[in-house]
């Protein structure tokens, strides 16, 4: 159940969106773990961090923030010397422990982004999965990332962008029947993003529109999972074919963004 109204207005907006995924936890979790959304979720990371792989299979430390039930730290086994996975909801990252028991490499911390108890300078790749729509205060977000960040290390963020008008309205219909669905969520525009990374300092920017077909897939889980599962690679094989081929206005219409940068050194 959502947070009562009275406790929702003494709560800040990154206070009731930790409620609200300590309450869902369970139901979170499994996008990662049934077949036809857990296909989607791990074709749009490595189509995030290609470029990045493309320089270095070993991504040395990985700090995820936002992380949820760190299904990256699965994923991307034999990428990695140490995984660490940062999420505000103490739930989840009970549900993260579980996901990945008997990985040695991988560690949660239930924390803040802005208050993580890290050594600065840890990690060699800082990765967003869309987890910076959910926070207040980008800039004191950004500061803290730059902290825990190794001069020069990898920024990779993945969000839901606006610029689709459809996929805005699907959105908000999905606030009025799904109650695991925060109603405060923010999307940005492209420029926004850029703005916010540009002005904390960060280089080497680059962006590019991700998602067609996909990310319904990775964001709701549907059944059966004999139909679905099957449709789900599919339109994993249609976004690959689609990447670089449309013309830009029309890139605009995709589920989300991918913006990739560097630390200051």
């Amino acid at each position: 159940m959502r947070a009562p109204a009275a406790a929702k207005k003494t709560m800040n907006r990154e206070e009731r969106d930790q409620a609200l995924y300590d309450a869902f936890a369970e139901r979170q979790a499994r996008k990662d773990v049934l077949p036809a959304s857990a296909i989607a979720r791990r074709s749009q990371l490595f189509s995030a961090l290609q470029p990045v792989l493309a320089q270095s299979s070993d991504l040395g430390t990985i700090v995820e923030i936002g992380c949820g039930i760190g299904a990256p730290a699965k994923i991307l086994q034999g990428h990695y010397g140490r995984y660490i996975g940062l999420d505000h909801s103490a739930e989840m990252i009970g549900a993260a422990a579980h996901f990945n028991a008997g990985n040695t490499r991988a560690e949660f911390i239930a924390a803040n982004v802005k208050s993580a108890p890290l050594p600065a300078q840890t990690a060699d790749l800082i990765l967003s999965i869309g987890a910076l729509h959910h926070m207040s205060r980008l800039d004191d977000v950004m500061q803290a990332l730059i902290r825990l960040a190794k001069p020069g290390a990898w920024l990779v963020v993945r969000e839901p962008q606006r610029g689709n008008p459809l996929i805005q309205g699907l959105r908000w219909l999905r606030t009025r029947l799904d109650a695991s669905y925060s109603e405060e969520q923010i999307f940005f525009a492209k420029a926004e993003l850029v703005d916010l990374l540009q002005r904390n300092g960060l280089f080497d920017l680059s962006v590019e529109y991700q998602g067609y077909f996909t990310p319904p897939f990775a964001q709701v889980v549907m059944r059966p999972q004999v139909i679905t599962a099957p449709l789900s690679q599919l339109a994993d094989k249609v976004d690959n074919w689609l990447h670089g081929r449309l013309p830009a206005p029309i890139n605009k219409l995709s589920f989300n963004l991918v913006v990739r940068a560097r630390f200051p050194r």
